[in-house]
């Protein structure tokens, strides 16, 4: 059976992507808009581009914890509007940022969420940075205060967050041993310079890292796995390791780390 075309954009006036039946991808489609006025400390931005997370396939798929969100959150743009307390950014500024709901032709958010776009970077290069790099930021400098010289593990690092957390663990000197899931995706990152490239398809991997480093382990570990990979993941800390937990699943809560280990340090993002 084939179905008509459906109208995506409407013919007139801003649009937002939404999911009229929820758990299903057929129900995304462009909806009429109303434009919200920016209050104090906030920027109405026209997305010329809107970052796809993975945190939209889930939610657009009924899956994500908790209730639906708007779809989007990172975007890049030109500032239409602007609040009353807002001093550093004015209209026309090229910007990227964070903005739920973003997948819209306008969208308005906190200014302090937005920072001008660099000239060199285009809007759709932009509007790939902001969670991504955000959480890998926060995560390996300041939670894991990764210094020069260490050992980090970064699971799934073919993936946004993982690419983020490749070239900041690369411009922090440390020396990474990264998961993937497939061939293609090993090579991808051999090509970046990552020398030891595992696969996260299988809890081997541990045995893979202690064998490359003469059985001493990592001294911080980026999880985004769950199962049998967290307790896997654990063990190959050093002493005084850092265990940084993104996913949202199978999730060890601090007293269950503690009694499996003592010498470390754990943290949920």
């Amino acid at each position: 059976e084939t179905r008509p075309p459906r109208e995506v954009f409407a013919r007139s006036g801003p649009v937002r992507l939404e999911n009229s039946t929820p758990g299903i991808l057929d129900g995304l489609a462009f909806f009429p808009m109303v434009r919200r006025s920016p209050e104090a400390g906030e920027v109405e931005i026209r997305v010329h581009a809107t970052g796809l997370n993975f945190r939209d396939v889930l939610n657009a798929l009924g899956m994500y914890p908790g209730d639906a969100v708007p779809l989007g959150v990172d975007c890049a743009g030109r500032i239409t509007a602007v609040g009353p307390g807002v001093e550093d950014l004015r209209l026309g500024d090229a910007v990227l940022g964070v903005a739920p709901g973003c997948f819209s032709t306008f969208v308005t958010t906190h200014s302090e969420l937005v920072v001008k776009k660099p000239p060199e970077l285009s809007f759709e290069e932009a509007a790939a940075i902001p969670s991504v790099f955000l959480t890998a930021w926060y995560s390996l400098h300041r939670l894991a205060k990764i210094s020069p010289g260490e050992r980090v593990l970064i699971h799934a690092a073919a993936g946004g967050v993982g690419l983020a957390a490749v070239q900041l663990a690369q411009r922090a000197g440390a020396n990474i041993f990264a998961t993937v899931g497939t061939p293609e995706k090993a090579a991808f990152l051999k090509s970046l310079g990552v020398e030891h490239v595992m696969s996260s398809r299988s809890p081997d991997f541990a045995g893979e890292v202690m064998d490359l480093t003469s059985g001493e382990g990592v001294d911080i570990v980026l999880n985004s796995l769950a199962g049998e990979f967290i307790p896997k993941g654990l063990s190959l800390l050093r002493s005084n390791g850092r265990f940084l937990e993104l996913g949202k699943r199978d999730i060890w809560d601090h007293g269950r780390v503690s009694d499996f280990r003592k010498d470390i340090r754990y943290f949920i993002v």
